[in-house]
C-alpha cells in the first residue's frame, strides 16, 4: 500500500473491528428474533414454537428472506387450520414485533461496536443493500468503517504538514 505501515494498521485494525462488531451484531439480533418467532408462536398455537424459533433464529442471518421464510408458512398453516385470528395475529406479531427488532435494534448493536451513531450504521446498511444487494447487508458498515479510518489518517497527515 502506499500508505504508511501505521496508516495500513489502523485501517485493518478498523476493519477488523468491524467486521467483529457486524457480526456479533448480527447474530445477537438473529437470537434475539428467534426468540421473539418462537414466543409467537406459542402465543398463537404454532406446534413446535421451540424448533421454529430456532430455525427463525438461523434465518435471520439470511438477508432478504430472514424470520418471514419461518412465519409466513406458519401464519398460512394457522388460516388453512382455520384459525383466521391466530394467523393474523401471527401477521401483526412477525411485523411488529420481530422484523421491526432488526431495523431499531440492529443499527445500535453494531454502532455500539463500530462507536458510530445507531443512523450512521442504519444508512452504511440501506446503502450496502443498494449497492451490492444481500452481501451489502455486511459490506455497508465495513465500507463506512474503511471510509472513516481514511479520512481520519487524511486529517491526522494534515495536522502534521500545519
Amino acid at each position: 500500500s502506499p500508505l504508511k505501515d501505521g496508516d495500513d494498521e489502523i485501517i485493518a485494525t478498523r476493519l477488523g473491528s468491524a467486521v467483529l462488531a457486524t457480526v456479533k451484531g448480527n447474530l445477537l439480533i438473529g437470537l434475539i428474533q428467534g426468540a421473539m418467532t418462537g414466543l409467537g408462536f406459542l402465543l398463537f398455537g404454532v406446534p413446535n414454537a421451540a424448533l421454529w424459533g430456532s430455525v427463525a433464529a438461523v434465518m435471520a442471518l439470511v438477508p432478504g428472506l430472514g424470520t418471514a421464510i419461518v412465519i409466513l408458512p406458519a401464519a398460512i398453516f394457522l388460516f388453512l387450520t382455520g384459525d383466521t385470528t391466530g394467523a393474523i395475529g401471527l401477521l401483526v406479531w412477525g411485523i411488529a414485533a420481530v422484523g421491526l427488532i432488526d431495523n431499531f435494534l440492529g443499527p445500535r448493536l453494531v454502532g455500539m461496536g463500530l462507536k458510530l451513531h445507531p443512523l450512521a450504521v442504519f444508512l452504511a446498511v440501506l446503502g450496502g443493500l443498494s449497492l451490492f444487494g444481500p452481501i451489502g447487508f455486511l459490506l455497508g458498515p465495513l465500507t463506512l468503517s474503511v471510509c472513516l479510518a481514511l479520512i481520519d489518517i487524511y486529517f491526522s497527515l494534515q495536522k502534521k504538514l500545519h
